[in-house]
């Protein structure tokens, strides 16, 4: 009996979990209007979400992230730029405080090896 109301209330918790969690369809699957498919700029991969038979979508836009810059905004219209500056070695800090002490993966604080970063506004 006992086995039989774990089961029941696992299967419950899934029914809910599914509920509770909005299905994201990729446009495509759902329509072939041009003005949905185009609305997502860039590249960027659209979905669709339907939150529990609403009779309200919303269009979801996951943007493209590229070698030299990003894209970002409701529509992934927005495109900025990725800066990168090498650093002198005791500028960067690629390893913990730990690995400093223990003397642990130097080579990640190499200014020949490692360059930092930077994301606009660009480096100083």
């Amino acid at each position: 009996m006992n086995n039989r109301i774990i089961i029941f209330m696992f299967f419950s918790f899934l029914l809910q979990l599914n509920n509770i969690s909005c299905n994201y369809t990729l446009c495509s699957l759902v329509t072939n209007e041009d003005a949905i498919l185009s609305y997502c700029k860039n590249g960027s991969d659209c979905y669709i979400k339907n939150a529990n038979n609403s009779p309200y979508s919303s269009i979801t836009c996951v943007c493209k992230k590229f070698k030299e810059n990003y894209f970002a905004g409701p529509d992934c219209s927005i495109r900025i730029p990725l800066h990168y500056k090498i650093m002198k070695n005791n500028d960067v800090l690629n390893t913990s405080w730990i690995e400093d002490l223990l003397k642990l993966n130097t080579w990640k604080n190499d200014e020949n090896r490692v360059g930092k970063i930077c994301v606009n506004p660009q480096c100083n």
